[in-house]
């Protein structure tokens, strides 16, 4: 009996090794508390583990999209001791849902998978710092704006949705300022010269409602001031086809040259690098005021600045202005063209200048009867107009501008006076198809009543029947001569005539002689019988009286 048990023990012991890998495989706990952190491109997957007095352990993690079928490992995030993995997913779709697994590992033991809540790591990211730079002059520092995550892919579609904030102070008072932009370049002027200022920068997304941190503050030093002044006051007019461009400058024997650049290049990383464009027309002249030809910055929106220089030094840029072409130049009044169609009159407005001028224009018209003194105003963005609703050959009036959009006050003068009369309208024609549809149906119901009427008193005033007819319809069927049944015969009669005798030969039948009856009182009720043989018949019947 005990060399049996000890068979017995010896077979468990030998069979444990078989066993115990399962049974820690199921005391392997998966890792809990997974999140998934962004900021810009760079992914942070954290987790929490129960067991981190167990040495040895590792994690692995893999993600998936709503794209994919499988599961793809991460390279960053495989077999590693800690709790938490960066990395980035440079070829993944950042706007579709995407989900993340993570398990542990001991040897060849696995712990189940734990997964955290798809999600959208576009609408899950945060907004990192933007990038500066700064560059000191005597009364300005010239603020560089990196866009948070430059280069990356996640807010590389959204350059016009940021702004930024500038805190800046100067560093012995601590007083801090703001200014808002929405460049990548932005000046801060009317600063002390050889004067320590300090500064930070927020990154706001607007669509998104979104904020960064501030950047690392950062200090500069303004330099000496400049022997040459800045120019100032810039102002911008139009004459003809031409701008003119003046400033203010009370230094003498100087020469200015003028610079440009497009406004939406002032928001790109492209504009940032300097790619600003000389005026020919305002290059080395010597007084403050320069003409050049509209066409010369091919655009409507742009940034001017003006430099002052002589033989031996040269100022810092002025301050950069806007120009906005349409509320800044003069536009010819239009002309309208009038069509009366009907009711209604089709009114086109032909802007006069060039096709630049011409574009984002608001068209507005005032129109009103000529006898009368009461004017309306239509305005809208596009150049033809439908005036409906107006009575037919009556004489309006139109007359028409043109103005950049919500800048009124910089509007063309009013076209001449244009005049037509509506037309006479479908309405004559309706009503002559209407009354001669009129009339032919009365027509129609007339003659058709007239008809019925005809008739009727025909039926209404036709005589009483002939009594031999009413005595026909009124005897039973068996005795109606005119519906022969096949079992009744008749016998023909034939009258014989000659000189001196007349035989008539007849069978005696009684419906014979009906018949007879009957033919001779329909002969002598339908009057058409012949005379001739009453004629004849009386002269026979003369031969034989005595």
């Amino acid at each position: 009996m005990l060399a049996l048990l000890g068979s017995a023990a010896l077979v468990l012991v030998a069979g444990a090794p078989w066993v115990l890998p399962a049974a820690a495989g199921e005391d392997l706990e998966p890792p809990g508390d997974i999140d998934v952190y962004i900021i810009d491109d760079s992914f942070t997957l954290k987790w929490s583990h129960n067991e981190e007095s167990v040495n040895n352990v590792t994690f692995s993690a893999e993600y998936q999209t709503d794209e994919m079928e499988n599961w793809l490992k991460m390279p960053e995030c495989q077999h590693i001791t800690g709790t938490e993995c960066e990395f980035s997913l440079r070829d993944a779709d950042i706007f579709t849902y995407m989900k993340f697994r993570v398990r542990a590992e001991k040897g060849k033991r696995t712990s189940s998978w734990n997964e955290v809540e798809q999600f959208i790591p576009f609408q899950r990211a945060h907004i990192g710092p933007p990038g500066v730079r700064l560059e000191a002059e005597d009364k300005a520092i010239s603020v560089r704006i990196s866009q948070p995550g430059e280069g990356g892919k996640m807010w590389a579609a959204e350059t016009y949705n940021f702004r930024y904030q500038i805190v800046f102070w100067q560093k012995s008072s601590g007083v801090t300022q703001n200014v808002t932009t929405k460049y990548c370049i932005e000046k801060i002027l009317k600063l002390s010269p050889e004067t320590t200022y300090c500064l930070k920068v927020e990154a706001m997304h607007l669509s998104l409602g979104k904020q960064s941190n501030f950047s690392e503050v950062q200090c500069i030093n303004t330099t000496k001031a400049n022997r040459l002044p800045v120019p100032e006051n810039l102002e911008v007019d139009a004459q003809g086809e031409s701008y003119v461009l003046s400033w203010d400058y009370a230094s003498p024997n100087v020469s200015f040259r003028a610079e440009w650049i497009p406004r939406y290049l002032k928001s790109v990383p492209e504009g940032c690098s300097g790619q600003w464009r000389p005026v020919p027309a305002c290059a080395n002249v010597q007084t403050p005021r320069c003409v050049f030809p509209q066409n010369t910055t091919h655009t409507n929106t742009f940034f001017l600045r003006v430099q002052a220089s002589d033989a031996n030094n040269t100022s810092f840029w002025s301050e950069e202005k806007l120009i906005d072409s349409q509320e800044y130049t003069t536009i010819r009044p239009p002309t309208v063209a009038i069509t009366p169609t009907g009711e209604s009159l089709l009114v086109n407005v032909s802007c006069q200048d060039s096709s630049r001028k011409c574009q984002g224009l608001t068209y507005e018209i005032i129109f009103w009867e000529i006898s009368s003194n009461t004017k309306r105003k239509v305005e809208q963005s596009s150049p033809e107009f439908t005036i409906m609703n107006l009575p037919p050959l009556t004489v309006y009036c139109v007359e028409a501008r043109v103005y950049p959009f919500a800048s009124e006050h910089k509007s063309s003068n009013f076209s001449n006076r244009v005049c037509e009369k509506t037309r006479a309208g479908n309405f004559p024609v309706i009503w002559a198809v209407t009354g001669l549809g009129i009339l032919f149906f009365c027509a129609l119901v007339f003659y058709a009543g007239k008809s019925i009427l005809k008739d009727l008193s025909q039926v209404f005033s036709s005589p009483k029947p002939p009594p031999s007819i009413h005595e026909l319809f009124s005897e039973p069927p068996s005795k109606n001569l005119l519906l022969l049944t096949p079992e009744e015969h008749t016998e023909r009669c034939f009258i014989i005539e000659s000189a001196n005798l007349v035989t008539v030969a007849e069978e005696n039948h009684a419906p014979e002689e009906d018949h007879r009856k009957y033919s001779f009182q329909t002969s002598q009720d339908s009057g058409n019988y012949s005379n001739e043989e009453e004629g004849t018949g009386s002269e026979s019947s003369q031969g034989l009286r005595p």
